[in-house]
């Protein structure tokens, strides 16, 4: 009787040891690939889009995330400010 009950107890230590490993493991690989460099572009906001020095131009309202203003400014050489 003794002898069940131990090698019950060593299959259960056994299984939970595995979970442990795998977990660890799962963990460690997750934050390794997100520890690369990564361009962190953030929520969708709104901005207000001028030319600069053109006083009779339009401003312009764009929508869109940090990287996308970016590239929106690159593109028509406005200047984005926070709307």
């Amino acid at each position: 009787m003794r002898n069940i009950n131990v090698a019950s107890m060593l299959r259960r230590l056994l299984l939970v040891a595995m979970v442990v490993t795998v977990g660890l493991a799962s963990l460690v690989l997750s934050q390794t690939t997100a520890a690369g460099p990564q361009i962190e572009c953030g929520p969708t906001r709104q901005w207000i889009c001028v030319l600069p020095r053109c006083e009779e131009c339009p401003e312009i309202l764009f929508e869109g995330t940090v990287c996308e203003k970016a590239e929106f400014e690159k593109e028509t050489g406005r200047i984005c400010s926070p709307a």
